[in-house]
């Protein structure tokens, strides 16, 4: 009859902790991850340069990652942490770099 106690106790217990901390896991943080196509001037000289790349952003934490060329347009991967309005800034920031002449977000 002590062994049922004790299971019984512990059951409750746990069934207590699972109660508080809502019964859900927490979300993983949100991520920026988008596929990008870069028109860029044709006064660029080397546009997989990585020094070329990251002078595109100007928030920390953000990376470009090549992925083709077709003439002029790059296509990129870009990422990092934050929703995706912290995204969306990342992006609106690198419009307005004189290099890039648009950008499309596939």
């Amino acid at each position: 009859m002590l062994m049922n106690r004790r299971g019984c106790l512990w059951s409750t217990a746990l069934l207590a902790m699972v109660s508080a901390s809502g019964g859900a896991a927490a979300a993983p943080p949100e991520r920026c991850d988008k596929y990008l196509t870069l028109e860029l001037t044709p006064d660029v000289p080397n546009p997989r340069d990585l020094a070329f790349l990251s002078s595109l952003l100007t928030v920390p934490g953000y990376q470009l990652v090549w992925r083709q060329q077709n003439g002029t347009a790059i296509e990129v991967e870009l990422t990092g942490p934050g929703p995706e309005d912290q995204c969306g800034a990342v992006i609106a920031a690198m419009r307005k770099d004189g290099r890039v002449q648009s950008i499309h977000i596939k």
